[in-house]
């Protein structure tokens, strides 16, 4: 194999990592992976704030980034869910 086959490899190898980490998202925003390059990985999020459609790209350099992104977003839903569900009113 050449070091060109070695690398598109690689990368594949990356792009299928990251899927699967990004697969894991578990929340109501809508995530879409915008483009992998390397090990960068762009997640753009389809925020609608006012009827204006805002998206907001989030850039992140790593498989570990991608994983601590992906938890800290299931968590922020989780605490929502778990506040909507409770007895106590989160708001007063």
């Amino acid at each position: 194999m050449d070091n060109n086959q070695d690398n598109q490899n690689h990368q594949h190898n990356i792009e299928i990592s990251y899927r699967k980490i990004f697969s894991r998202l578990n929340t109501r925003k809508k995530f879409v992976i915008q483009s992998i390059e390397g090990t960068t990985v762009t997640v753009e999020q389809d925020e609608e704030i006012c009827g204006q459609k805002e998206p907001r790209l989030f850039v992140l350099n790593s498989e570990k980034e991608l994983e601590t992104f992906v938890t800290q977003e299931n968590q922020f839903e989780r605490d929502i869910k778990s506040q909507l569900s409770g007895d106590s009113m989160p708001y007063r």
